[in-house]
Order: structure tokens, then sequence, then C-alpha cells
């Protein structure tokens, strides 16, 4: 069978798997997959810009901005004028967001600790480094695509 075509048949089956994963997980935080993804990078980074934000998430800054203000409503978000740059706009997480992101990431954490465990402890180095030279892979192509 042509490889490219397994590869994408594998691709595809990683997506629906992380998909399933990130949908059961965030379903249970009351928000959706794409906030869930926000959340995280907000609370991972307190302080980051919208712009940021959607370099790290490869998303369009307006398509952040609006989940951005979703997540204000929600009461997740704060969202405050920069102290260094007063145009650009720094976001932090509330209470309930940092709550909501503990969550989000020890729920995370068992659920690819458990994934983990199942690969042989033999190929757990080889699993690493192939998911790091795909993701070079993809952002190289990502970065070629945007030129």
């Amino acid at each position: 069978m042509d490889k490219v075509k397994v590869f994408r048949e594998y691709t595809r089956e990683l997506e629906r798997n992380l998909d399933n994963m990130n949908t059961t997980d965030c379903c249970k935080c009351l928000v959706t997959t794409s906030q869930c993804f926000l959340v995280v990078e907000i609370g991972r980074s307190p302080g980051i810009c919208v712009k940021e934000l959607a370099k790290v998430l490869k998303l369009d800054k307006s398509a952040v901005s609006r989940a951005v203000e979703e997540l204000v409503q929600k009461g997740f978000v704060i969202r405050e004028p920069s102290k260094t740059d007063r145009r650009s706009v720094v976001l932090t997480l509330t209470k309930e967001g940092e709550a909501r992101f503990n969550k989000i990431e020890n729920d995370m954490y068992e659920k690819f600790k458990e994934v983990f465990s199942r690969i042989p402890k033999d190929k757990q180095d080889q699993v690493l480094e192939a998911l790091r030279i795909y993701n070079e892979a993809c952002d190289k192509v990502e970065d070629k695509c945007c030129d």
C-alpha cells in the first residue's frame, strides 16, 4: 500500500482519538473544545495577548477574540489593557477559569498517562521522537503555506 495513504489513515485515526479525548474532557468543563484550548493556553501563559494566543493556536485573531469574549462572558477569563502596550489586550484566568484549567490539565494528564503506559516501555522514546518529527514536519508545511 502507498505509504502516504497509510500515513494519512494513521493521522486521521490519531485526529479522531485526540478529538474524542478532548471533546470528552471539555464537555465536563462546560466549554467547547476550542474554548478548552484557549483556557489551557491562557492558564499556561497568564498575561498572554490575543495576538500571541492566535499565533500559538494557529487561528485567526478575530476568531480567537470572539472565543475569548465568550469565555469572558462565562466568567473564565479577564481581558485587560496591557500595562506596557495600551494597544494590546492581555488575558488571565479568573478563579473559576483557573479551576477549569486545573481540571482540564489534571484530567488530560491522567488520560495521556494511561495511553502512554500502554505503549511498550522500549518503544516510548521512539514514539516521542516520532511525534516530535511529525509536529516539526507539520509546522514546516504550515510555514510554507503561510509565506
